[in-house]
């Protein structure tokens, strides 16, 4: 029984860091950009995320990048807990394994910020990879997990990440790596269809992550529903 309970502990406390992570992220995000100080306001349709921690750019720059290193841990914390939970799937550890390597760059990209491309570029392509095919492996654990029996949407959540990932990978870049390597010339789009699949993709993921923690507490408080209360099992 004390064994049950410390598993039922432990999955709450996965679901838990799942939302308090993206409550985190989400605070730092609206923060930043709310305080954000150039010309242009900033609009998710042709502003990248990683701009919010620039110090040029946000008053408030110093909140996202701490609340991406919090909120990474979080996440650290609710990917290992996910592949507990669905540890009867061989491929939930490497998933699992994955996606811890991907919230750990996603908190060095609040460290590496912007200014320093070269380490930035490679945190945020091991997070965005990373994220990927870590979901990718999790949903596809949750199609076959019998025993848990997890919502298909969750599952459907995941590949609809895996297409926008790949949409962002063959976007052209041109913009991209005119903004990097000459800024004084370069003219932002009102619509630039690259900032608008990261917020897309970014947004999935924090979906995703909300949807399998509210699924897990719906599982795990049906489950304690079912189980014989004290009163029941008198004779």
């Amino acid at each position: 029984m004390r064994i049950k309970l410390n598993n039922h502990l432990l999955h709450y406390s996965t679901a838990a860091s799942g939302i308090a992570g993206c409550a985190v992220i989400a605070f730092g995000l609206i923060a930043s950009a709310s305080h954000y100080t150039r010309s242009m306001p900033y609009s998710p349709q042709n502003h990248f995320i990683s701009e919010l921690g620039l110090a040029t750019a946000s008053e408030y720059s110093f909140v996202f990048n701490s609340c991406l290193g919090i909120g990474g841990l979080l996440l650290m914390m609710f990917t290992n807990g996910l592949g507990i939970f669905l540890r009867a799937h061989p491929l939930a550890w490497y998933a699992s394994y994955i996606g811890m390597g991907a919230t750990l760059s996603f908190s060095a990209i609040g460290y590496f910020t912007a200014d320093s491309w070269a380490a930035h570029r490679m945190a945020a392509m091991v997070f965005f990879s990373g994220a990927m095919i870590s979901i990718v492996l999790f949903s596809y654990c949750m199609w076959q997990n019998e025993r848990r029996r997890m919502h298909h949407f969750i599952s459907l959540q995941g590949f609809i990440i895996a297409i926008l990932f790949l949409l962002a990978l063959i976007w052209p870049k041109e913009l991209l790596n005119q903004s990097v390597n000459d800024p004084a010339n370069f003219v932002r789009p009102e619509l630039w269809g690259l900032t608008v699949l990261e917020w897309m993709y970014c947004f999935m993921i924090g979906s995703w992550i909300l949807t399998v923690s509210g699924d897990m507490i719906y599982l795990l408080r049906k489950k304690e529903a079912a189980l014989p209360t004290p009163e029941s099992t008198r004779i």
